[in-house]
């Protein structure tokens, strides 16, 4: 529609013509304008409520002349009586929805108003960040009458590190009795807990993470001893074993030293059976023997639960890579990182997955994975959904093959994620054509952690195009890590009209507006798409998000 054509459409409205001819009124007719009073009409009064004017408030004087699509009150329907807001009448899913915006705290108040509100209140969701208050690592006796109260039966989070007294068993069987969403056992002295007690506080966890560390604690009597030791560690996989609530364990060491968490004298069926009873596991920098290992993967093949596993820094010598084979088959998740394995073993471990693969999620973190042919690594990136490749050594023709890869209707790929690529330049490398189509064709890409001016000029202009014509991305970056479009590379240098509209075939967009990478032209193309076909529907800056 041209625009005198709009303008006349415009002019036609109703209410714009009766605010025009308000406005031409004369002076003398805008006497008329007047304010009066609802609670007459025609001289008598309107309201017929009892006890007469001084006993309650009636709506304020309205202009005499009220534009056509305005209300005109002739009487009074405010009610001298409260209104009656029964709120045991409201659905429990609406106050489920206003609950979850209060912090423990408060909902300690809200179970006390009824018991209506206390059925809801009391929902473990509704409790899933509240954690041992800080004052009750800093005193015992504020520990102690903490667990005297029955908000204690609430406790969801709990991390054993930073106390200020040491703990033993008087205090340890407060928490033989829940049931804790996260347990974390940190740097903390447990000499004076019993095997058995920890064990069982462990195992009544959902998730569970033991962290040990590099320095050595010292006990009251002047003894260094490790967070754990031998004991306490047979005590929880024995426990684990007979029957178990834990559904996700991490176990790792924080060192400098290239000290593990040694595990190696736990028996190799009991660490095989209590893993098994998992659904997601992680072990990171752990001391395991061979038998230990084709043991447990043995176990894995024949039944398991495990659903998500992660590897990070074992040492496979003397294993063979072979005990992975059935294993990898049942996994949804995998993470390697850091595994030292020859080009015989990446192979056959690539040639594995390739096979077998069930997997939704593969994170592949500090390996080299040069020696794997192209099309082979390519098969395997794209038949998962989710993909993080982090500090991996990779060439300029495995990176072509996976987005030519991408591109193909048998890809299954959504998200991608690229972060510390060892050559930075073999990805400047890459044919534009290619990179952009690869990009387009995913539901998310990540790829600002890679580096600065990752990309060259060229390829970045082709990626917008692609994404002009249309694309299959939601957002540039993921949906935890949205990624600024001012901070692309080369984006100064791209037409305006064509950023606009890739831009606008996005679903969500963030805009920073106090950086210098954008235009003028470029920004002011951005906002006059709004409402033409956009596909936005949030936008993001420093100073907030917008629902679109």
């Amino acid at each position: 529609m041209a625009d005198s054509e709009s303008l006349l459409k415009l002019r036609e409205v109703q209410a714009l013509v009766e605010i025009e001819n308000i406005l031409k009124r004369t002076f003398e007719e805008s006497k008329k304008l007047t304010m009066f009073d609802q609670r007459f009409v025609d001289g008598r009064s309107s309201c017929q409520r009892v006890g007469g004017f001084a006993h309650h408030t009636c709506h304020d004087p309205k202009p005499r002349y009220q534009l056509s699509w305005e209300k005109d009150l002739q009487g009074c329907f405010e009610d001298l009586a409260p209104t009656d807001v029964n709120y045991e009448k409201l659905p429990k899913e609406i106050l489920r929805g206003i609950f979850e915006y209060l912090e423990p705290s408060d909902l300690q108040k809200v179970i006390l108003v009824s018991k209506c509100w206390k059925s809801v209140a009391d929902e473990p969701a509704l409790w899933k960040d509240f954690d041992l208050p800080y004052k009750c690592r800093k005193s015992e006796v504020k520990f102690m009458e903490f667990f005297q109260k029955s908000i204690s039966s609430k406790l969801q989070n709990l991390w054993l590190e930073n106390f200020s007294f040491q703990l033993n068993d008087d205090h340890f069987k407060n928490l033989l009795s829940l049931d804790l969403n996260c347990l974390i056992i940190g740097n903390i002295d447990l000499f004076n807990i019993s095997d058995e007690y920890l064990a069982v506080v462990v195992n009544n966890s959902k998730r569970c993470e033991i962290i040990e560390y590099d320095s050595e604690l010292k006990t009251t009597n002047g003894n260094s001893i490790n967070v754990l030791g031998l004991n306490k560690l047979k005590a929880i996989f024995r426990k684990m074993e007979s029957g178990t609530k834990l559904k996700s364990l991490e176990l790792n060491c924080l060192s400098n030293y290239g000290k593990k968490l040694d595990l190696s004298f736990v028996p190799s069926i009991t660490l095989a059976n209590a893993f098994n009873k998992l659904e997601s596991l992680e072990l990171c920098e752990v001391k395991l023997k061979p038998d230990q290992l084709k043991t447990i993967f043995d176990n894995m093949s024949v039944s398991t639960k495990l659903k998500a596993f992660k590897l990070e820094r074992l040492n496979f010598d003397s294993v063979d890579i072979k005990i992975f084979d059935m294993a990898f088959s049942n996994f949804i998740e995998l993470n390697l990182n850091g595994l030292s394995l020859d080009k015989v073993e990446l192979i056959h471990l690539a040639e594995n997955l390739d096979e077998s693969c069930k997997l939704k999620t593969l994170i592949l973190s500090d390996i080299n994975v040069t020696e794997v042919s192209p099309r082979l690594l390519a098969r395997v990136v794209t038949k998962v959904s989710f993909v993080g490749l982090y500090s991996v050594k990779i060439t300029v023709d495995q990176l072509e093959q996976i987005f030519q890869s991408i591109c193909t209707s048998s890809s299954a790929i959504k998200q991608l994620e690229l972060s510390d690529i060892d050559d930075i330049a073999y990805i400047r490398e890459m044919n534009p054509e290619t990179l952009a189509k690869g990009i387009n064709k995913l539901d998310f890409f990540d790829f600002e952690s890679v580096g600065k001016d990752v990309f060259t000029e060229d390829q970045t202009k082709a990626m917008f195009r692609v994404m002009s014509q249309g694309t299959n991305l939601k957002m540039l970056g993921t949906t935890y890590n949205v990624k600024s479009l001012e901070l692309m590379d080369n984006v100064k240098k791209v037409d305006p009209e064509i950023l606009a509209e890739a831009i606008h075939n996005l679903e969500e967009v963030k805009l920073d507006m106090e950086s210098s990478h954008l235009t003028m032209p470029q920004y002011i193309a951005i906002f006059k798409k709004f409402g033409h076909k956009s596909k936005i529907k949030k936008l993001c800056s420093q100073e907030g998000d917008i629902n679109l």
